[in-house]
C-alpha cells in the first residue's frame, strides 16, 4: 500500500468536507434567510376581513365557503362574525356604518337592502370582467322574484346566496292510508284549490284518527304566502298599508281563521307556542305547511326516526299559484381601504359563480340555487327529486311577493298582524276588524 497517496487522499478529502461543509452553511443560512423573507412578506400582504351574518345557520355555511377559498388564497382571512337577526341585526349593522367601523362583507335578507344599498360596493364592471356577462345578463340568469335586489340599473351592489320556498310537506304514509296523494305525487301537474285541499285534508284525519290535519308556523311571512295566493298583501312596494284595499280579504283571512275553527290546524300552534314541527313528526297532523328550508331537518328525522316525508304542491287560490320565495344575498361595503375593497370583492365574484364558490355554500346547507333552470346535485338522491317539486313554486313567485316585504315597516308590523290573527282564532275581533285593527297600528308606526 502505498501511504503517500493515502495521505494525499486523506488531505484532499479533508479540504473537499471543510469546503461542503461551509457551503451547507451558506445554503442553510440562505434558506433560513430566505423563509424569514417569506414570512415577513405573508405576514405584511395577509389581507383581514370581517363579514356580518345574520343567522347562525348561514353563519356556519359561509364559513364552509371561507375556508375552502382560503385554501387557494392564503393572503385573505375572513372573520365570519354572527348577529342575531332578531336581536337588532340591522340596529347593530346601522351603527357600525355611522361609526365608520362597518364589516367588509354582509350577508343580508331583503329586507335590509334597501337601508344599506347606498353604503355597498357597486361591482357591476368586475362582473363583466370576471364572469364574462354584462350585469344585465348576469341578473337575468337571477330568478326574478330575487333579481330586482341587486341593485338598480346596471348596478350590481349585491349577490344572491341561497333561495327557500314555501311548500307543503306530507306524511306520505298517513296519506297512502286513506288513498290520497296530492300533485305532482299523484301524478298530475294541476295544483289542488283550496277547497280540495281541505278535503283532502279532513279525509286524511279521519282515516288516521289524528287531532288535526296541517301545521302551520305562527309566522307572518307564511300567512302573507296564504294570503298571497289571492293577490293579497300587508304592504304595497313603497310599505304602504294596502290590506283594506282588497275586497276579498275579509273572506280570505276568514277562510284562515276557519281552519283553526274547524280543527284542521291546532288552535295551540298560534296560541300557545306549540311547536308546529312537532305537530308534525310527532303525527298529531299529516301536512305541514313549511317550505324547502326543512329538507334537512326531514332527512335527519326520517334517519333517526323514520317515516316517510314528501314536498308536494301548495294548494292554489283564485289568482295565483306558487311559492312565497325567500333567501339572502351578500354585498360589499365601501369602507375606503382599497385593498379590502379588492379582496372582498373577489370574494364575492367568487360566491357569484353559481358553479364555483356558490356551490359551497348551498349544496351542504340543502338550499335551492337562485339562479334560473340551475340543477343542483347534493349528493343525496330524495333532495335532488325535492328539488323538482320546488323549482316550479319558486319560478312562479312574481317579484312582489318578495319586494312588499322589503321594508323597515314590515318588520314593525310583524308581530302585530301575528297578534290580531291569535284574537280572531280566539273569537275576540272579526277579519273586517282585524284589517282596521292593523290600519290603525300601521298609522301609528308610520307617523
Amino acid at each position: 500500500m502505498d501511504h503517500s497517496t493515502g495521505l494525499k487522499e486523506g488531505i484532499f478529502n479533508s479540504h473537499t468536507f471543510k469546503k461542503e461543509v461551509k457551503n451547507m452553511r451558506k445554503s442553510f443560512w440562505i434558506v433560513v434567510v430566505l423563509i424569514a423573507v417569506f414570512a415577513l412578506f405573508s405576514i405584511a400582504e395577509t389581507i383581514n376581513l370581517t363579514m356580518d351574518v345574520g343567522d347562525s345557520t348561514a353563519g356556519r355555511l359561509l364559513q364552509n365557503s371561507v375556508n375552502i377559498y382560503e385554501q387557494t388564497h392564503p393572503n385573505v382571512k375572513i372573520d365570519v362574525v354572527v348577529l342575531p337577526y332578531y336581536g337588532g341585526f340591522m340596529q347593530k349593522l346601522a351603527l357600525s356604518i355611522a361609526g365608520g367601523t362597518e364589516p367588509d362583507l354582509v350577508q343580508i335578507t331583503t329586507a335590509y337592502i334597501p337601508q344599506t344599498a347606498p353604503y355597498m360596493i357597486d361591482i357591476a364592471s368586475y362582473i363583466q370582467q370576471n364572469l364574462k356577462m354584462s350585469p344585465e345578463e348576469y341578473k337575468n340568469t337571477v330568478i326574478p322574484s330575487m333579481r330586482v335586489f341587486l341593485g338598480n340599473g346596471e348596478q350590481v351592489l349585491a349577490i344572491p346566496l341561497e333561495s327557500t320556498v314555501q311548500a307543503l310537506w306530507i306524511n306520505k304514509t298517513m296519506w297512502d292510508k286513506a288513498g290520497i296523494l296530492p300533485p305532482p305525487l299523484n301524478g298530475e301537474n294541476t295544483p289542488w284549490t283550496f277547497d280540495e285541499f281541505v278535503n283532502a285534508l279532513k279525509k286524511v284525519k279521519a282515516a288516521n284518527h289524528t287531532p288535526a290535519a296541517l301545521s302551520f308556523d305562527y309566522s307572518a311571512d307564511r300567512l302573507f304566502g296564504f294570503l298571497s295566493e289571492y293577490g293579497i298583501t300587508y304592504l304595497n312596494d313603497d310599505g304602504q298599508y294596502v290590506l283594506d284595499q282588497y275586497s276579498n280579504a275579509p273572506q280570505v283571512i276568514g277562510k284562515f281563521i276557519n281552519l283553526f275553527k274547524e280543527g284542521i290546524i291546532p288552535s295551540a300552534e298560534w296560541l300557545s307556542g306549540q311547536s308546529p314541527e312537532t305537530d308534525f313528526f310527532g303525527h298529531i297532523t299529516t301536512a305541514y305547511w313549511a317550505g324547502s328550508w326543512i329538507s334537512s331537518d326531514v332527512l335527519k328525522q326520517e334517519k333517526e326516526v323514520g317515516g316517510d316525508y314528501v314536498p308536494v304542491y301548495l294548494p292554489k287560490g283564485d289568482k295565483y299559484w306558487f311559492g312565497v320565495p325567500g333567501g339572502s344575498f351578500l354585498g360589499a361595503f365601501k369602507t375606503g381601504n382599497k385593498q379590502k375593497e379588492e379582496a372582498a370583492i373577489n370574494f364575492m365574484l367568487w360566491m357569484a359563480n353559481k358553479n364555483d364558490g356558490y356551490l359551497t355554500y348551498i349544496v351542504p346547507g340543502l338550499d335551492l340555487s337562485a339562479y334560473i333552470g340551475q340543477k343542483i346535485d347534493y349528493g343525496i338522491a330524495k333532495m335532488n327529486e325535492w328539488q323538482n317539486v320546488f323549482e316550479p313554486l319558486l319560478g312562479n313567485a312574481p317579484a312582489w311577493t318578495m319586494t312588499t316585504r322589503a321594508s323597515a315597516i314590515y318588520s314593525q308590523m310583524y308581530p302585530n298582524i301575528i297578534k290580531q290573527v291569535s284574537l280572531g282564532i280566539m273569537g275576540q275581533v272579526t277579519p273586517d276588524q282585524i284589517i282596521k285593527n292593523l290600519g290603525d297600528i300601521y298609522n301609528t308606526l308610520n307617523k
